[in-house]
């Protein structure tokens, strides 16, 4: 399919079509539903002296450092339309003809400024336009009052995925490193430019190799799907667009979890999944009480009447499986977006059985350690393994999500259910290694971040390890989520962390 492949008539202007997830998650941002997805990095800038920078340097050689990353992986210099004619979306890249157009690109994209009191969540209610030939990611660099900088780079989710983000940031340091720390000077008027048009990369499917047309559509004799879908209430009483929890468990808490993964023959995104769906159910309960009246009594309805957990959304990385331009530092690059994403259902007797919720005392029984592993574990795990995750399964997907784009209904989305994403372990990843918080470096990466702009009743749950703890991203419409319902699900998921490393006892 050579519209998902980048050409160019003249030499100058390349440009290709947008295809499946990439084009679903932009359609989505048309939506508000993960607009400004951005990762960043809390980072400590100082010479090899322990001068801290100045922010005239700064900015120097953040631009340095940003102008030799566009020529690295020209894909953070697209351009996007949307043609609603058609729901289609396209991606330019234009080969830059002289400082002229490298200047009026930075100037556009390249955002430094004071952070501002509640920046954590604040920053997400930005909004910008990405639909008629704009540059739609942006590298946004705020100063905190400690001195250090969150480096952040933004845009629809579409445009960049969630390890990708963190990537190239890793580049970014490693430039800002060599420049402040090392005193190495870069020197941009060497750059060739023209020459990063061969690291153009062509949509996800056309990478992995396969013929689209061989691959048979999967056949539809799925169950009937009866899912927990509690009704919701609107947050009145809100000073931002999205509410947030950064929950992030210790290197000794992590630590205990990996080894539990392995000693019963299953992995962290399968573990955490499993925790993050008993809290999330848990919560919403939690909340129906403090609400109680007719919300409690529907919200006890609906749970009762489920026969499944659902999951409209699970993410994962799929860029490692491709057999070429798996990476920005492949001859032929890679594409900036190579997440693929599935439904994921359990047994919801299993859940609640699990909980152990009591609609008489309005109190919860938890399951032991034992029994979560066993019986909890086991059922998410069979969850994960029904979709086919190989790359003929992600082609299929592939083309299923291509048609979603083209006849999305934002309606879909109000629903009080969670999605996942699971970014990673930076550390296995090699990602930031050298500026790790206790390093020598003069350049430190204190930490990570992950955030996103879903204004439905969706959960999100961005979950990642950096430094030895996981974190987990705990990501709302503050319209429909309050502080106490936030409170809610941060105490449940600790509380089902700890009854899955056996720190606390469930009774039965």
């Amino acid at each position: 399919m050579a519209a998902y492949t980048f050409s160019s008539s003249d030499g100058k202007t390349y440009k290709r079509n947008l295809f499946g997830f990439e084009a679903l998650c932009n359609t989505y941002a048309l939506h508000d539903f993960l607009l400004s997805f951005t990762g960043s990095a809390e980072v400590q800038l100082e010479d090899a002296f322990g001068t801290p920078v100045t922010e005239e340097r700064l900015f120097s050689c953040l631009r340095a450092a940003w102008i030799v990353l566009r020529f690295r992986v020209p894909g953070v210099a697209f351009r996007m339309t949307y043609q609603p004619e058609d729901a289609s979306w396209t991606v330019y890249y234009n080969v830059p003809s002289g400082l002229d157009d490298i200047d009026d690109w930075v100037r556009q994209t390249l955002i430094v400024r004071a952070a501002k009191p509640g920046w954590l969540v604040g920053d997400l209610d930005e909004k910008w336009e990405f639909t008629h030939g704009e540059y739609p990611l942006r590298l946004v660099v705020s100063k905190l009052e400690n001195g250090r900088y969150v480096l952040s780079l933004s845009g629809p989710h579409g445009m960049m995925d969630g390890r990708m983000s963190m990537i190239l940031l890793n580049e970014l340091v490693g430039l800002l490193h060599g420049q402040i720390a090392e005193s190495v000077s870069i020197d941009l008027k060497g750059i060739k430019w023209g020459e990063e048009t061969a690291r153009l990369a062509s949509t996800g499917f056309v990478v992995t190799g396969l013929d689209m047309e061989s691959i048979p559509k999967p056949s539809c004799q799925e169950q009937a799907l009866v899912p927990f879908l509690p009704p919701f209430v609107e947050n009145e009483v809100r000073q931002n667009d999205v509410t947030m929890r950064l929950v992030v468990f210790d290197s000794a808490r992590t630590s205990t979890l990996r080894d539990k993964c392995r000693e019963n023959h299953t992995t962290v995104t399968v573990a955490v999944d499993a925790i993050f769906a008993l809290a999330q159910a848990e919560a919403v309960l939690s909340s129906a009480m403090a609400i109680g009246g007719s919300h409690f009594t529907s919200t006890i309805d609906a749970y009762n009447k489920a026969l499944h957990w659902f999951m409209p959304l699970s993410c994962k990385d799929q860029r490692p499986s491709w057999p070429t331009s798996s990476s920005i530092h492949h001859p032929h690059g890679t594409t900036l977006f190579g997440t693929d994403g599935f439904a994921l259902q359990a047994n919801l007797d299993i859940f609640r059985e699990a909980i152990g919720f009591s609609f008489d005392e309005k109190s919860f029984n938890p399951c032991n350690e034992d029994r979560f592993w066993k019986l909890v574990i086991k059922e998410m795990a069979s969850a994960h393994q029904k979709p086919q995750k190989d790359l003929a399964g992600y082609v299929q997907r592939e083309r299923e999500k291509q048609e979603s784009s083209k006849t999305f209904d934002p309606s879909s989305m109000m629903v009080k259910l969670p999605i996942s994403s699971s970014i990673g372990d930076f550390d296995r990843l090699g990602l930031f290694t050298p500026y790790l918080p206790h390093s020598a470096s003069p350049t430190k990466v204190h930490r990570v971040l992950f955030r996103a702009r879903p204004l439905t009743p969706t959960m999100t749950n961005i979950f990642y390890q950096y430094d030895g703890q996981l974190n987990c991203s705990l990501l709302a419409a503050a319209q429909w989520y309050s502080p106490l319902e936030m409170d809610h699900l941060e105490a449940a998921l600790r509380k089902w962390y700890d009854i899955a490393i056996g720190i606390s006892g469930g009774s039965h």
